[in-house]
């Protein structure tokens, strides 16, 4: 986006390995032709590396991205507020934690802020931007102006746990785990029923293996403390973990190594029924509810879990029809 930007750790190996990765994001994209080696030197220089506080002292804007563990998070708030100048904002990358509680921390409660970016950030468009109790709507305002300077799909969302994309997938997948164990289908005709089925690209199984199914369980135990038995997943997660099975990062997980090939059956098609349909349900309760309006979850659910259409698009494209003869 054109941005000078101070890159804060307090680990010099953090730094540098930091740096590199920009460096390296750029270096693909020259490879591919969509950046000159100027313009990838350009952005390579406006990232300063930086272990002093008083280096922060000139931004408008700080962005923790560290450990999604409150403790850590608060002593980052009481850090930068005591180093940022008057007027700037305080956000946060956490993927659900409160930000009302990280604001607490702060004499600026008004000006902290949820900005969920999604993985890879350089690659994926939607920025959850995500308001606290306290949090002021310029500040709000002024994040979703930010993150379209920087070419992202900003959808503003309230504060609630798991906020709106992690609920509504987390919901598909449990239902999906739950229904594969009641009926003893196979994981993997599963995973194809669900992407021949909808506009998923991934079935559950092979994405909870992806995104690590240690933080699959955690994500699970907080929206089921938060939302109830709707997030129960029949315990298929913690049977994997607790043999050790953590996903891609481990070896193996509901897989070992890459997902087999497999022909969708009826009980395979019944599990992306239920996966569909736990996303349309939670979907909906967010709408109901007020986390974010109807008009902004599926685009940032095709943004967030590169679907090719939303939850609601797809009801709609799947309603039964009716003739009369």
């Amino acid at each position: 986006g054109g941005k000078q930007v101070v890159l804060f750790d307090s680990v010099p190996e953090a730094l540098e390995r930091g740096v590199a990765h920009v460096a390296k994001i750029c270096a693909r994209r020259v490879a591919r032709g969509r950046m000159t080696q100027e313009e990838a030197d350009a952005i390579v220089a406006r990232v300063r590396p930086t272990g002093e506080d008083a280096d922060l002292r000139d931004c408008d804007l700080g962005i923790e991205a560290v450990p999604e563990i409150m403790d850590i998070k608060k002593s980052v708030f009481t850090r930068l507020e005591q180093n940022l100048p008057a007027g700037a904002i305080l956000a946060s990358n956490t993927s659900g934690l409160s930000i009302s509680e990280m604001a607490a921390v702060t004499t600026r409660p008004g000006a902290v802020v949820g900005m969920h970016f999604f993985n890879p950030a350089s690659v994926m468009r939607l920025v959850e931007v995500v308001k606290g109790q306290t949090t002021d709507p310029a500040t709000v305002e002024a994040i979703v102006a930010f993150a379209k300077e920087l070419g992202k799909n900003p959808v503003r969302v309230q504060e609630c746990p798991g906020f709106l994309v992690n609920r509504v997938l987390v919901r598909a997948m449990v239902e999906a785990y739950k229904e594969a164990t009641r009926s003893g289908a196979d994981i993997a005709a599963a995973d194809a029923a669900v992407v021949a089925g909808g506009p998923a690209p991934m079935g559950p199984f092979a994405l909870g293996d992806l995104i690590g199914l240690d933080t699959m369980g955690h994500l699970q135990k907080d929206l089921t403390r938060a939302y109830g038995d709707r997030y129960d997943d029949g315990g298929a997660i913690a049977v994997q973990v607790d043999a050790g099975r953590l996903g891609a990062k481990s070896g193996a997980g509901f897989f070992e190594g890459p997902a087999p090939e497999a022909q969708p059956d009826d009980a395979a098609r019944a599990v992306a029924d239920r996966y569909y349909q736990g996303a349309l349900d939670e979907a909906r309760r967010c709408i109901d509810e007020g986390i974010a309006a109807a008009e902004d979850v599926d685009p940032a659910i095709r943004d967030g879990c590169g679907w090719s259409e939303g939850p609601l698009a797809w009801a709609e494209s799947h309603r039964p029809t009716t003739s009369a003869g």
